[in-house]
């Protein structure tokens, strides 16, 4: 198939006919538009033109393809990169096809074809519950909702309150429409060793049976725990987490823990001007042993880490969150192939080098959103990543002075985008930055199956063993869920109605709840000798999945982890038909 593209140079979008414009013909440019494809929301990453064409045939940012500036170099410079990176075998025939042409602020295109709308969203996506909510951190819980936490602030003063909520909650079924919660403490019961310091920046997990929320105690300089076995509370104080001192020469706030594939706990911690990490006890009580500065630099803080193939990435904000409409916070990365370091960003700086970093995953794009920065990630039930983070609107940086006119502090509402991981490294929306328009939501719902939240088996139907075994239950932490007895030794399915879509992935929370039973999530199902099932092995201590075709098994895959069943596993086995 050949393409021809017709390119425009040196007008904005709204220049032709097709794209509103009332006073300037450009009746063929609106033709061909009518009759090919439009792109509404197809944005140029950079004002350039040279780069801004090598991106538009490549798909790559311009400083991964690395053509930084039109024939004149009136704007960026090779130089500017590192010197031992060589331009891309592709790069040079890109060079002598985009000198035939012209870039075109936005592709004509016309009449679109109309597939079934997903459903979208607008940010920030906390308005409506409440005014503002600084320093985002979201966890979906085991009743299948999404709860957000914020920072303490006067997150109500639109309905006439002028005091703060303690570390404030939200909760969602979708991740975008949320409704108020809660708070994790009050004035009255709020530890009497914080000595009435503010509490900043939650961060949330779940680990045996409870979920722990560790925050920011700056009056004391330090970090503490709280822990509860539901989403909202009641909250138990568990103390604080570090020692006094805490080894990291910095301030000792803006904390985030991690769990490794091999059960091992973390705790990285820091603000203005250092980033620290450290093990933690087993139960995430308290940090221990050496402490390791992992990133430094101006005003960075907020540090946040995952694990994501090979490497860790490391996820901070720098440059300063707090200063209204000049605020200039950004999120940044690095990544290691260890949780302790050392962390280097996309152009191969250190993150403890003395220098500035590249490795930008969301930063001010000129729209209405300032300093965006403090994130956390969450990822939706289709596999897919967002960023999770706070920003401070251009028309209204600032909240009313609160606490009797003691505080006047910056607005930043939760934002939530899209993340991208393009050639090994996290971007929101492949670039484009913070969105303040419509755009595609979260998949918040299964295709196929559910939750029991009905409290019965509407929709399920049951397979071989025993189907009278079937029933709900419910629990505080899980809500409702689905449980066999009887069985004996004779496995039974409970299957979902309806037909999974081809790219397919599956999710469920499996118990066994007895010395000798096995649990397992059905995958594909079209009688007994024909399915998918991935069992939890409790003797083995690994995920067991068998594909079962013709009543034998053609392949399995066993996932093993030295410290157990966890939700990662450090190799899979494959064998054979037997």
């Amino acid at each position: 198939m050949n393409l021809l593209f017709l390119m425009t140079d040196q007008h904005r979008v709204d220049t032709l006919g097709c794209y509103g414009n009332p006073y300037v013909a450009t009746p063929n440019l609106d033709r061909l538009a009518a009759t090919g494809t439009r792109f509404d929301r197809f944005y140029t990453p950079t004002a350039i033109c040279t780069p801004a064409r090598a991106s538009l045939l490549t798909g790559q940012a311009p400083f991964r393809h690395r053509l930084l500036a039109n024939y004149e170099r009136n704007v960026g410079y090779l130089e500017d990169l590192r010197d031992d990176a060589s331009l891309p075998r592709w790069a040079a025939g890109a060079v002598a096809l985009l000198a035939l042409f012209a870039l075109a602020t936005v592709p004509s295109h016309g009449a679109p074809i109309h597939p079934e709308a997903a459903a979208t969203y607008t940010n920030p996506v906390s308005t409506g519950a409440v005014d503002t909510f600084p320093d985002p951190a979201m966890i979906r819980g085991k009743d299948g909702l999404w709860y957000a936490y914020g920072t303490q602030n006067p997150v109500m003063q639109s309905k006439g309150e002028d005091g703060e909520r303690i570390l404030p909650i939200l909760r969602s079924a979708d991740m975008v429409t949320w409704e108020y919660a809660g708070e994790v403490f009050t004035p009255s019961n709020k530890p009497a060793w914080h000595q009435g310091s503010r509490l900043w920046a939650p961060d949330v997990r779940y680990a045996s049976g409870l979920y722990h929320l560790y925050y920011s105690v700056p009056g004391r300089n330090t970090v503490g725990l709280a822990t509860s076995a539901t989403p909202t509370g009641p909250w138990t104080d568990r103390g604080s987490v570090l020692p006094s001192p805490s080894g990291c020469p910095t301030g000792n706030i803006d904390q985030a823990q991690f769990t490794d594939t091999d059960g091992t706990p973390y705790l990285y911690w820091g603000s203005y001007d250092t980033i620290c990490v450290a093990r933690m006890n087993a139960d995430r009580t308290r940090t221990e042993g050496e402490v390791t500065q992992v990133a430094r630099g101006r005003r960075v803080e907020g540090g946040f880490v995952v694990r994501r193939g090979a490497y860790y990435y490391l996820f901070y904000s720098d440059a300063g969150c707090c200063d209204g409409a000049y605020s200039g916070y950004q999120v940044k990365v690095g990544r290691s192939t260890s949780p302790t370091g050392p962390f280097t960003d996309d152009e191969g700086t250190g993150l403890m080098d003395l220098t500035s970093k590249a490795g930008v995953v969301a930063g001010a794009n000129g729209n209405r959103w300032i300093g965006p920065g403090h994130n956390s990630l969450q990822t939706d039930l289709s596999g897919q990543d967002w960023l999770v983070y706070h920003g401070i609107p251009a028309e209204s940086p600032d909240l009313a002075p609160a606490s009797n006119g003691t505080l006047k502090l910056t607005r930043r509402p939760m934002l939530v985008d899209r993340l991208d991981w393009i050639d090994g490294w996290p971007v929101v929306r492949a670039g484009a930055g913070p969105s303040d328009g419509p755009v595609t939501a979260p998949v918040s719902a299964p295709a196929v199956g559910g939750t029991f939240e009905d409290g019965g088996l509407a929709g399920w139907r049951a397979e071989r063993g025993s189907a009278a075994g079937w029933k709900t239950g419910n629990d505080p932490d899980s809500h409702t869920y689905a449980a066999h007895s009887g069985g004996g030794n004779v496995p039974s399915y409970l299957l979902a109605e309806g037909r999974a879509p081809s790219g397919l992935r599956a999710e469920a929370d499996l118990r066994v709840t007895s010395p000798d039973g096995a649990a397992g999530l059905t995958v594909a199902h079209r009688d007994r000798d024909n399915r998918i099932v991935a069992w939890l092995n409790r003797a083995r201590g690994a995920l067991v999945t068998d594909v079962r075709v013709g009543g034998r098994s053609r392949i399995g895959l066993v996932s093993h982890n030295r410290s157990g069943v966890t939700a990662d596993f450090d190799y899979v086995r494959t064998y054979g038909a037997r």
